[in-house]
This record gives C-alpha cells, structure tokens and sequence, in this order.
C-alpha cells in the first residue's frame, strides 16, 4: 500500500482505502474481544455498562481526534455508537456464560 502522497492513481487510494478499512474492522473485532474478556471481571449484569468509564472513555477520544486533526463532531458521536453496541454485545456475552455456568453446576 501506498502513502497517500505516493499514489499515481485511483487504484492505489482505493486499494490504500480497501485496506485501511480491513484494517479498522479488525481492530473492532479485536476491540469486541477485550470486551467480552471484561465480562468475566463484572459480577453483575448492572455493572457492564459502567457509565463512568464511557464518560471518562469520550473526552479522551475527542482529543485524540483533535489531535488527529479530525473533527470530535463526528469522532466523539461515532465513539459513543460503538461504545454502546459493544456494551450490548457483553451483556449478552455475560448472560450466555451465566447460563453455562448455571448449567454446569446443576449437572
């Protein structure tokens, strides 16, 4: 791939584009599974949402992205979705692994 300054042509910021995109996929799937490891640490499902971690977690990523030189109007609100999609995706974690281990001691 390509640095954008390099690119002679459409094909290679596509292919900088396509790849950059994979990239960030894979980083939320790797990003899902630090979370559903975090569901072995909450003793109660009222604990995964920790609301005190998501507001200390979004002015954080605001300066990141001011950092970056992106815009926290998007950033932040982009943040926030997948924040909560990831905190939905535990809790269901959590319950299937309560459900488990309710099984396993009732055998």
């Amino acid at each position: 791939m390509k640095t954008p300054e390099h690119c002679t042509g459409l094909d290679d910021v596509r292919l900088g584009i396509d790849t950059l995109d994979e990239q960030i996929i894979q980083a939320l799937g790797l990003r899902l599974a630090y979370v559903k490891a975090a569901a072995q640490f909450k003793p109660t499902e009222a604990s995964i949402a920790a609301p005190e971690r998501v507001a200390a977690m979004l002015p954080e990523r605001h300066r990141w992205a001011e950092r970056e030189g992106l815009d926290p109007a998007f950033i932040v609100p982009l943040f926030a979705q997948i924040i909560q999609w990831n905190i939905d995706q535990q809790v269901l974690h959590w319950r299937a692994v309560q459900e488990l281990t309710a099984g396993a001691t009732h055998e």
